[in-house]
């Protein structure tokens, strides 16, 4: 009868353990970095300017870029990182201060759905840049270094910041089920 109860109590406790300890970790539940408080609002940084070519060597040897393309891929660059940090800031200030608002006691909807909009113009007036800095890359490369710029970056993607293992995230043409 005393072994028997003994046996109850380590088999509760055992599943208790395992309870507590092993399946919140298996759920991911203690992932490194998911609570830290500057990440929020879906900002994410896989969205590079491809005028940055010109910092990698190996892509300036591959494409045969000329001084003049790289100078001129420079000048753009800069300047495009310039007007991206001055709206980048202001979205940081934008968030600042939808943070503030949410935190206010009586939580005033009409403020936050204005800075909202305010937030989201900036958003695509971020878009609006990425593409245009991939108009000026078309116009500064000849056909044939835009072509093989782009077999680099299908073969390549984790160059622009994906992840490297996941077929999500894979520029590769879909695949059609039932075509030879």
């Amino acid at each position: 009868m005393n072994s028997n109860l003994r046996q109850k109590f380590f088999t509760g406790a055992m599943i208790l353990l395992v309870t507590v300890f092993f399946i919140p970790v298996f759920a991911g539940a203690f992932t490194p970095g998911q609570c830290k408080p500057d990440k929020g609002f879906g900002m994410k940084r896989h969205h590079e300017s491809p005028l940055g070519i010109w910092r990698n060597p190996k892509m300036v040897q591959e494409l045969g870029l000329t001084d003049k393309q790289i100078q001129g891929l420079k000048a753009a660059d800069f300047a495009n990182r310039e007007k991206q940090l001055q709206l980048k800031s202001k979205l940081d200030g934008l968030h600042l201060e939808m943070e503030k608002l949410f935190s206010a006691d009586p939580v005033n909807e009409s403020d936050i759905l204005q800075l909202a909009q305010k937030i989201s113009d900036l958003k695509g007036k971020l878009f609006v840049q990425r593409i245009e800095s991939r108009l000026t890359v078309g116009k500064l490369l000849t056909a044939d270094q835009l072509k093989k710029l782009k077999i680099f970056e299908l073969h390549h993607p984790a160059a622009h910041g994906k992840m490297h293992g996941n077929e999500k995230y894979r520029k590769t043409a879909p695949k059609i089920e039932g075509a030879n």
